[in-house]
């Protein structure tokens, strides 16, 4: 009887897709606006120099989330960066929930748009994506496409 014939494995593409990591950058960007009030930059390199105000309460911070999002910090409120997550985790979390809250609504559409907009950028463009994939990028060999 004669062996049956194996079927192989599609192969997988190992590039990076400059589309994609442009699309996460936009939501990172999202995130950390409505979350910190920094770019995704400043949010990493930014300064560890978040301190409360002197009337720094843990009820009054939970009471004015809506009229003050920065929740009673005085100096380094804006931005937040990692270094003050690190420094005081429990007095920026409380300032970033009170951003959540007084954003959540800006954030979810900036969301939605960033979606939609690359869904439909990349219906549109689908041809000319492929060119460029195809006769430049495959070229270079830089394990690269668009």
């Amino acid at each position: 009887m004669a062996r049956r014939k194996t079927r192989r494995a599609p192969r997988r593409s190992r590039a990076v897709s400059l589309l994609n990591i442009a699309e996460s950058y936009a939501y990172t960007s999202i995130l950390t606006e409505g979350l910190f009030s920094a770019s995704p930059a400043e949010f990493i390199l930014g300064e560890g120099d978040l301190s409360p105000s002197s009337s720094y309460t843990t009820m009054g911070v939970l009471s004015s989330f809506a009229s003050n999002p920065d929740g009673g910090a005085s100096i380094g409120a804006n931005p937040i960066s990692l270094r003050d997550i690190l420094k005081d985790p429990n007095y920026a979390f409380t300032s970033m929930q009170g951003r959540a809250q007084a954003n959540i609504v800006n954030m979810a559409i900036s969301s939605a748009m960033v979606g939609i907009s690359a869904k439909l950028g990349r219906r549109l463009l689908r041809r000319p994506i492929a060119n460029v994939n195809k006769n430049i990028f495959k070229n270079l060999g830089m394990g690269v496409r668009l």
